[in-house]
């Protein structure tokens, strides 16, 4: 069981590493709809998840790259959890 945490631990980074990524590319894609001079305020409302005035200020097309953000951000944060609660729970078990 010893070697095969080190495994599953390996692919847990690996998926939390993937929806990171997603989410920082749908954060770019919310910028690319920004017109100019708006780029920073649509990153600092997007961290603040003012999804709303993003809706309004840039249309409809900025939907999907906020489900797309809202996915992945609630993904990574749940693996990162899941690697918390296996690491947490592997200090209690027994050796064979």
């Amino acid at each position: 069981m010893g070697a095969l945490i080190h495994v599953v631990m390996f692919a847990a980074a690996l998926l939390a590493f993937i929806a990171w990524s997603l989410a920082a590319l749908a954060a770019l894609g919310v910028a690319s709809l920004a017109p100019k001079g708006e780029k920073l305020s649509a990153y600092f409302d997007l961290g603040m998840w003012h999804f709303a005035s993003l809706e309004a200020r840039f249309g409809a097309g900025v939907t999907p790259h906020l489900v797309r953000y809202r996915r992945a951000f609630f993904a990574f944060f749940a693996v990162i959890g899941a690697i918390l609660a296996l690491s947490f729970s592997f200090l209690f078990l027994k050796n064979a």
